[in-house]
């Protein structure tokens, strides 16, 4: 078997996969394994970065999105109330 890391147009991983045959491609880098810990990762000069990539989404938010953001704030909100004794 052979493993490879995903790239896209910035050679930033965008999956890894596990193919039965050698592939030679510019946007497929052999690994030694399925890492998924490579997904998000730049690879530049042969080398992984050590920091991700983690995609932005400019799609606007669903009304279930929404509700989420607002009970964490209210959960921060209530957090800091009772950390900081108005409860």
């Amino acid at each position: 078997m052979f493993f490879y890391a995903q790239l896209d147009e910035n050679n930033i991983c965008i999956g890894v996969s596990q193919l039965s045959s050698l592939v030679e491609s510019p946007n497929l880098v052999p690994i030694d394994g399925l890492d998924t810990d490579k997904i998000w990762r730049k690879y530049e000069n042969g080398q992984w970065s050590v920091e991700k990539y983690e995609p932005q989404t400019t799609a606007p938010l669903t009304e279930f999105e929404q509700m989420q953001q607002q009970l964490q704030l209210m959960q921060l909100a209530l957090d800091e109330l009772i950390l900081g004794g108005g409860l």
